[in-house]
C-alpha cells in the first residue's frame, strides 16, 4: 500500500547506511539501491496525498482544487503543452492543470534520481577514490539539485493548495 512504502524509508535507510560500514566497496552499490527507492517513496507520498483526498479518484481531487481555484499558484510556463484544455478556460481546467503538473515535477524525480545516482556511481568508479571532482560530477549534481528543487517545490504547491482538506490527518 502506499502509506507502508513510505514507512519503509527509514528501514531502508537504515539498512543501507548498516551495510555500507560493515561492506565499504558495496557502498556505491548500496547508494543506488538508496536512491531508487527515495525515488520511488516521494512519488507515492504524492499519490497518498492523491488517494487520501479524492479517496482513491483522481476527479474528486480535481473537484476540491477547482473549489480553491482563486487561490492555485498558476503553473509553470515551460509546461503548457501538457495542459488541455489550457489552465486559463475554467476553474477545472485550473484544477486539473495544476494536479498534473504536481505530479509531472514528482515523476520527472522518480526519473532522474536513479539515472544520476547510477551516472555518479560510474564517475567515481571510473575515476577512483583519489581522483578530484570533475566537471562531469558537477553537472550530474546540478541535475540532481535542480530534479530535487522541482519534485519538493511540486509537492509543496499540490499541499499548500489542499493544506486544509488534508489537515484531518496531518501528512
Amino acid at each position: 500500500s502506499l502509506a507502508s512504502a513510505i514507512l519503509w524509508m527509514s528501514p531502508v535507510y537504515g539498512i543501507t547506511s548498516f551495510l555500507s560500514l560493515l561492506l565499504p566497496s558495496a557502498e556505491g552499490y548500496l547508494s543506488i539501491v538508496k536512491d531508487f527507492y527515495e525515488a520511488y517513496v516521494i512519488y507515492q507520498f504524492l499519490s497518498f496525498l492523491i488517494a487520501v483526498l479524492g479517496r482513491g479518484k483522481r476527479q474528486i481531487v480535481v473537484e476540491k482544487l477547482a473549489a480553491h481555484a482563486d487561490h492555485l499558484k498558476h503553473p509553470y510556463k515551460w509546461l503548457q503543452c501538457l495542459f488541455h484544455p489550457p489552465p486559463n478556460e475554467s476553474s477545472e481546467a485550473m484544477a486539473n492543470a495544476v494536479l498534473l503538473e504536481c505530479q509531472f515535477l514528482a515523476m520527472q524525480f522518480v526519473f532522474f534520481r536513479p539515472v544520476t545516482a547510477i551516472v555518479s556511481f560510474v564517475l567515481e568508479s571510473m575515476r577512483g577514490e583519489d581522483a578530484a571532482f570533475s566537471p562531469p560530477d558537477f553537472i550530474v549534481m546540478m541535475i540532481e539539485n535542480i530534479s530535487v528543487f522541482l519534485a519538493f517545490s511540486g509537492l509543496l504547491k499540490f499541499y499548500h493548495a489542499v493544506q486544509d482538506d488534508l489537515a484531518w490527518c496531518q501528512p
